[in-house]
Formats: structure tokens, sequence, C-alpha cells
């Protein structure tokens, strides 16, 4: 009876030890890396970054003589061709204005022509003589240039679309009269297919940009998406604002919209990597630490043992490394605080 005592408690004692165990190496476990990452293939890059906007291609045509609307031919959405009528002007009305317009520039002429002429002595006859002469020239001029004004003011009189595009505001009305002198604009028509990112560089940012560089567009509609973009301007004038700060306009359009819907207006930030690496795994960088010369990962197995992996890192970005040996893609591997 002793003895079958002595072994009931021999397997006791080592039931509490093995379970004191497990409880601890558990707590261990889930205590000594709590945070994790997945290692991921990816391209890795360093860039810096400037804030701008998407901001469309636009057109904005306007009349280059005066007159008052007739006709508005297109409404706002309306797709547009190049040549094609938007807004017709009264041709009549036209080519009075026309015709004023002439009648001024030709006494503003004939007055400049009679001041040049006091400093000569003519005769009355030569003087009477050379008014007739000119008179008769008139006449004959005017003869044909009603003819030219008419058909002037009727191709003038038609405000055409200068590109392909989409009608995106008017702003003018039949009845409306145009003023040349401060004439706004009446139609602005947006050309699709092209999307233009701009910003303005700081006097630090603008030396490290050259129009070779490759660049990204991030917009906070789409905070997960990269857009790839080519810079189309830098510009070597500077604009100095009203505190006196100094930037440098730069565009850049781009080249791939990812299948997202992007319109004017859109804020967001244009990414200017200077340097890169391509399809390489990566980790973040408080995953690997180091004893010695030597860079290791805490690798989280599938039965969420840790197991220490000797690695070979390469390029970082700062918050991100690349891993050339050691791991593969899709490893959990535990943080370091």
């Amino acid at each position: 009876m002793k003895k079958y005592f002595w072994w009931v408690g021999i397997l006791c004692l080592i039931g509490v030890v093995w379970g004191g165990y497990g409880w601890w190496n558990k707590r261990t476990q889930i205590t000594i890396r709590p945070e994790i990452a997945t290692a991921v293939k990816k391209d890795l890059q360093v860039a810096f970054g400037i804030d701008g906007e998407i901001v469309a291609e636009v057109y904005q045509p306007k009349f280059t003589i005066a007159g008052r609307v007739k006709s508005v031919l297109v409404k706002e959405g309306d797709s547009v061709k190049p040549g094609q009528w938007l807004v017709t002007l009264d041709s009549t009305e036209a080519q009075k204005n026309l015709e004023k317009m002439l009648r001024d520039y030709a006494k503003e002429r004939n007055d400049f022509d009679q001041d040049l002429q006091v400093t000569y002595v003519y005769s009355v006859q030569t003087d009477t003589l050379k008014r007739i002469l000119e008179k008769n020239q008139w006449d004959l001029e005017k003869a044909v240039l009603d003819v030219e004004l008419k058909d002037l003011a009727l191709a003038e009189s038609r405000l055409k679309a200068p590109v392909s595009g989409i009608v995106a505001q008017i702003a003018v009305k039949p009845g409306d009269v145009i003023n040349t002198q401060n004439q706004v604009s009446l139609i602005t028509i947006a050309r699709p297919g092209e999307l233009m990112f701009e910003a303005s560089a700081e006097e630090s940012e603008i030396l490290k940009i050259n129009e070779d560089q490759m660049t990204e567009v991030t917009l906070d509609t789409y905070p997960k998406i990269s857009f790839p973009a080519k810079l189309s301007f830098v510009s070597p004038i500077a604009e100095r604002n009203d505190s006196g700060i100094v930037s440098y306009p730069i565009k850049a359009i781009i080249t791939d919209d990812q299948e997202q819907k992007i319109i004017d207006g859109m804020e967001g930030t244009l990414n200017f990597i200077t340097k890169e690496v391509k399809g390489v795994v990566t980790v973040p960088n408080s995953a690997v630490y180091r004893e010695g010369n030597q860079a290791y990962v805490d690798v989280i197995n599938t039965d969420q043992k840790i197991s220490r992996v000797a690695v070979t890192t390469g390029f970082t970005n700062g918050r991100e490394v690349e891993i050339q040996s050691g791991i593969t893609a899709g490893m959990i591997v535990g943080l370091r605080k």
C-alpha cells in the first residue's frame, strides 16, 4: 500500500512539473513577441514627396470681336470635336462693330498722317488734289472691305472648340453682350485622358529633381494605390508668395490610372524615387536585430514556436529592409520594440 502511494506521488509531481513547464513555455511564447508582421515580396524605394493636386487639362476659347450672343449650341456634358460651333453672335451686329473699329483706326491713321504733314509746306492746290485722290482710294478699298468684313464678321461670330473634349462649364446665354476688353470665360472644355498633377517644390527640393526621375502619385482618396507618373514640366523660374517663400512649379502626367476614377481637384503627393530595388523580400526594420556582425529575425512557426533565423540584409528605406537570404515571403516574423 505504501508503495502504491509512493508511485502516485511521483506521478503527481511529474504532472505538476510538466504542466508548469508547458504553462511557462506558452507564456514565454505569447509575451516575448506580441507583435508580428509578414515578410512580403515588393518593390522597395527611397523617395521624397511634394504635396499638390490633380488639375484637369482645360481650354477656354474666347471671341475676338464684340457682339451679342445669338445662340448657345452645346450644353454641359456634351462631347465636342475640334472646329465644332459652340456659341454664335449676331453677325450683323458683329459686322457693325468691325466697321466701327476700322473707322476708328482710319481716323487715327489720318490724324497721324496730318501730324506728319505739318513739317512740310504744301500749296492749297497740291493738298486738295492729294485729299481727293485719297478719298477715291478709300472708296475703292471700302467696296472691297465691305465684302471682306461681312465674311470676317460671319467667321469671327462663331466660337469654335479648339480641341476634342467634354463641355465642363457654360457661363453664357443668348442675349448676353460680349466685350473683348474684359471677356470672361464663356465655355470650359475639359480634355479627358490626360491627368495632370501639379505641385510646387521648395528650394531644397528642386535641387533633387531632374526630368528623367521616376515618380509616382498617391492620392488622399486612394491612400493604398500608387499611380505611376512622368514629369512633364519643371519650372526654371521661381515664384514668391506673400510671405516671401520661394517655390518652383512642377507638373507630372499620370501614366496609369489603375482603373480608378481620378478627377480635378483631388489632393495628394508627388513622390520622387531616388533609389529602388524591385521584387525583393522585405520585413519591417524592427523585425531585424543583430548580434555582432550577424543579423537575425525571429520566425513564428505554424506551431507558434519561435525560431531565431540568421538573415542577410540589403537595401532599406528607413522603415523596411530587404532580406536577401534566410527567410522567404509569407513567413511570420516577430517585431522588437
